[in-house]
């Protein structure tokens, strides 16, 4: 058998993709932010828990440490219990105090800027699926949320009087 180049089936041409709106461009990268921001989030809240523990190990009271996180004393000892490994470093009380005030600005902050993705997010679905014409299953994709989370976004918060 010889291999005639002209004698196989021509590949038909590949419809071109539709090029994303600008909306459309928004949802999908919201997903980007969603993450970096879930991601900056735990990873703030690593460092805390151990900030907590090592101001435990070094003879700072639970009392202390709870005001300045803002957290419980039965949580703040709770979460000092996860690291068993630290041990007195002999560094001052306000060392501590000073990296956890700083840990839970930054912590503050980072919620600050869920928030405002989320606010974000939500009147870019709700532009989408108004003007743009875009259905809900649609800017689910785009966003990487279930529908149902898209629903949830939709409804209007609960007003507290």
């Amino acid at each position: 058998m010889t291999y005639v180049a002209e004698a196989r089936p021509r590949k038909r041409p590949t419809p071109r993709k539709r090029s994303l709106i600008p909306l459309e461009l928004r949802l999908a990268e919201s997903k980007i932010f969603r993450a970096r921001i879930d991601s900056h989030h735990r990873a703030l809240l690593g460092r805390r828990n151990e900030a907590i523990a090592a101001a435990l190990a070094d003879k700072v009271s639970a009392t202390t440490v709870a005001t300045v996180v803002g957290i419980r004393v039965t949580d703040v000892k709770r979460l000092a219990g996860a690291y068993q490994d630290l041990h007195f470093s002999g560094a001052q009380p306000e060392w501590h105090l000073s990296v956890l005030t700083s840990v839970v600005r930054q912590l503050e902050q980072a919620l600050q800027d869920k928030e405002r993705s989320v606010a974000r997010l939500r009147g870019d679905v709700m532009e989408g699926l108004g003007s743009a014409g875009l259905d809900i299953y649609r800017v689910a994709a785009l966003t990487s949320l279930p529908a149902d989370r898209i629903r949830e976004l939709l409804r209007p918060a609960p007003s507290h009087a």
